[in-house]
Parts: C-alpha cells; sequence; structure tokens
C-alpha cells in the first residue's frame, strides 16, 4: 500500500495490447483477419483502451482505502469501466460487430485481471519508533508485530513516528541503524491507511485540512438527483406499499420528522416512516414497522430530504441536535462533520455496521470521509453498503 507496484509507463503498454485483442477477437468470430473489418471496428478498439486505462485509474484510486481487497478493487474497477463501455458499443454497432466486441471485451478484461493478478501488493515492513500516539497501531487490522535485530536499507520499507512527541526517539533509531534514506511517515497517516478513520483522543494533535472541491460538489448533488429519479419507479411502489399498510395498522399519519443538524450546523426536518423504530426506540415500533425496518425500506422517506438538498445519499448520517454531549466537549473538530452534506448511509455504516456504538468512532468515520471525499470514495461506499446488505452486516 505504501508502494505501489502499478507503473504508468507499464499500463499504457498493456492498454496497447487491446487492438491485437481486438484483431484476434475479429480472426476468432469471422474465421480470418480483414484490415478492413478491423476498420470497421475501430470504435470498439478505442473505448475498450479507454475502459482499460479507467479500470486501471478507478482500481488505483480503491487501493488505497482500507476493507477493500486488490481482487475486490480489480473488480470494481473493471466493472465501472468495461460495463458502460459495453453498454455504449451494444448501442453504437451493428449485430456483426458487437460479437466481435464481446469476443473482444472478454479478452481485454482477462488481460486486465492477469495484470492485476501479477502486481500484488507485499506486506509492509515498517520500523515504529515508540511514543506519542504510535502504540495505537498496534491494535489497528493487519499489523503483526515482529521483533527483528537487523533493520537496515534493504529490509524496511518506512519508518513510523508520533513526530509530534517522539521526536528524540526517531532521531535515536535514524542514526542508530543507518535509515536516513528510509521514507519516515507520521503514526497518524499510517492510522488512517490502516483503519479509515482520522485520529482522534485526547493523546494526540490532529490537524484536519479539508479542501473546498466546488466541482465535486456538484457533480454529487447531479448524481443525486440522476439515481433518484432512475430509481423511483422502483422506489416508488414501495413508498407507497409501506405507507399503506401503516395506515392500516395504525390509522394515522404514515411519516414522522425530526430534527437533525444538517450542512453547516443549520438544521432541517428528516423525514422518517412512523413508528418504524431503530436503534433504541425499535421496541417500541409496530409490527408493520419492525418489518420496514428489518427490509431496511425506512430509509425511503429519506429521498424527500435528498431531493429538497437538506442530504445526500451518501455523507455522514444525520445527528440529533443534542447527541452526545461530552464529544461536542471534547472534540475541537467535532464542526468539520457538518461540512458537508449528511446521508442516508455513509463511510461509519458500511465500515462499522448501521449500529455505530461509539461516537468517537463514529466520528472518526465521518471525519476521514469529510477528508478524503471523492467519486472514487463514493463508489467505493456504494460497493460496500450493497455487500452489507447482502451479508447482512450491520443489521
Amino acid at each position: 500500500m505504501l508502494d505501489p507496484t502499478n507503473v504508468v509507463a507499464a499500463k499504457v503498454l498493456h492498454a496497447a495490447v487491446l487492438p491485437l485483442v481486438v484483431g484476434l477477437a475479429i480472426r476468432l468470430v469471422e474465421g480470418t483477419f480483414s484490415v478492413g473489418r478491423f476498420a470497421e471496428a475501430w470504435p470498439v478498439t478505442v473505448l475498450f483502451v479507454f475502459a482499460y486505462l479507467g479500470a486501471w485509474s478507478l482500481n488505483s484510486a480503491f487501493e488505497r482505502y482500507p476493507f477493500v481487497s486488490q481482487f475486490e478493487a480489480a473488480f470494481l474497477g473493471a466493472s465501472c469501466a468495461f460495463i458502460p463501455v459495453g453498454f455504449v458499443l451494444h448501442s453504437l454497432l451493428g449485430p456483426s460487430l458487437r460479437i466481435i466486441a464481446v469476443v473482444a471485451g472478454a479478452g481485454g478484461l482477462a488481460v486486465y485481471l492477469v495484470d492485476q493478478f501479477f502486481h500484488q501488493f507485499r506486506e509492509s515492513r515498517l520500523v515504529v519508533v515508540p511514543g506519542g500516539v504510535s502504540y495505537r497501531l498496534l491494535a489497528a487490522p493487519g499489523v503483526t508485530p515482529m521483533k527483528d535485530a537487523r533493520l537496515d536499507s534493504v529490509d524496511v520499507d518506512g519508518v513510523v513516528a508520533d513526530l509530534h512527541s517522539s521526536q528524540a526517539a526517531y532521531q535515536q533509531v535514524m542514526a542508530q541503524h543507518g535509515l536516513t534514506e528510509v521514507p519516515t511517515h507520521h503514526a497518524g497517516y499510517l492510522y488512517e491507511l490502516l483503519t479509515g478513520r482520522v485520529l482522534l483522543g485526547e493523546d494526540c494533535r490532529t490537524e484536519l485540512t479539508v479542501g473546498e472541491r466546488p466541482y465535486y460538489a456538484h457533480f454529487k448533488r447531479a448524481i443525486d438527483i440522476l439515481l433518484l429519479a432512475i430509481s423511483l419507479p422502483f422506489t416508488g411502489p414501495i413508498l407507497v406499499v409501506a405507507s399503506l399498510m401503516l395506515w392500516l395498522e395504525s390509522g394515522g399519519p404514515v411519516l414522522s420528522w425530526h430534527e437533525r443538524i444538517g450542512q453547516h450546523s443549520e438544521p432541517f426536518l428528516m423525514a422518517k416512516f412512523q413508528n418504524a423504530g431503530s436503534g433504541n426506540g425499535q421496541e417500541n415500533a409496530t409490527s408493520v414497522g419492525r418489518l420496514i425496518h428489518k427490509l431496511r425500506i425506512d430509509e425511503l422517506p429519506k429521498f424527500w430530504n435528498v431531493l429538497k438538498g437538506d442530504m445526500s445519499l451518501i455523507g455522514p448520517r444525520p445527528k440529533a441536535l443534542d447527541f452526545s454531549p461530552e464529544l461536542v466537549e471534547k472534540e475541537t473538530l467535532l464542526e468539520y462533520r457538518h461540512y458537508v452534506r449528511p446521508g442516508i448511509t455513509g463511510w461509519a455504516q458500511v465500515t462499522h455496521g448501521f449500529a455505530v456504538d461509539e461516537a468517537r468512532r463514529e466520528l472518526e468515520h465521518d471525519l476521514y470521509y469529510v477528508k478524503y471525499r471523492s467519486a472514487a470514495l463514493d463508489l467505493l461506499i456504494v460497493y460496500l453498503a450493497l455487500k452489507s446488505v447482502l451479508s447482512g452486516f450491520g443489521a
């Protein structure tokens, strides 16, 4: 993870093989290779080259985040790049060229996956300098403490230290073992890399830099509206049926409205199904409400808040105005949580479950999302959310 093995020049070279794959596809489908047929298939060649480079670019982005294996990153990157290209080619090409495109696509995808298979990361070997918050890394996933007396630039990939409070120990280790040419990483950075959380606590000094990303914000808003429009034929009937069932059971209003903290700490009213129940309120839910919660369609009324612009499909979960007063007193970075629109699901929910028990841990996840928010991270959250629904994680 610290030393990516993907090289741009190598990827461009591999992408250059795709015209050969198209030529072989023509030979397999038609029994002979024709230069004229190859010229007709130029959209296939061009689009699959772009799909390959796009898949590699997305894969490289996904690999920066924890909770996703290299195979999952490769699969997700390929899906996001090759499937849209397949739909475009299906609409552009005639029947005969479609068969060639299918064979070439399968071959191009095989080239991509084989390339990824031969570029596996190995485990990083790091020297952790004691002191400060370095001890917090020992509880991080994927960390195996080892004692090795042999430390030199050949065996070590990097040095990790809390540069805020262990400068003396850091200088001693570097001088004693001759690691001056080895890169140094701050303990907080490694903590983020391994856990997907921003390091918080009384024993650390965390500074959060949140840059302006206006194009991303507009793009995300447009995607929210587009996805709502696409999902309406499916979610609309579900909303109608669930509302009717609740009304028949209770005879009263089917929606309730709850005050929540929105973007820039502005309050808004969030819609929920009446008596759907969740968390500590589950015991007060009706039988239909419990069914709605179990099927997780109790989130659907929040689509109204997404349409209004109070919420997004992806972001930190909206909190009540009086949530966790102890955390408000201790954490000076809490205000950054409200830098973005709250979401129906978010990084904390897909990595730690929907029932996040510890307020500080949830905040660490939310701040990580605010710090690294991007289209790639949003795609990863969608994938992990679907995976959690199918596996029952976080229920």
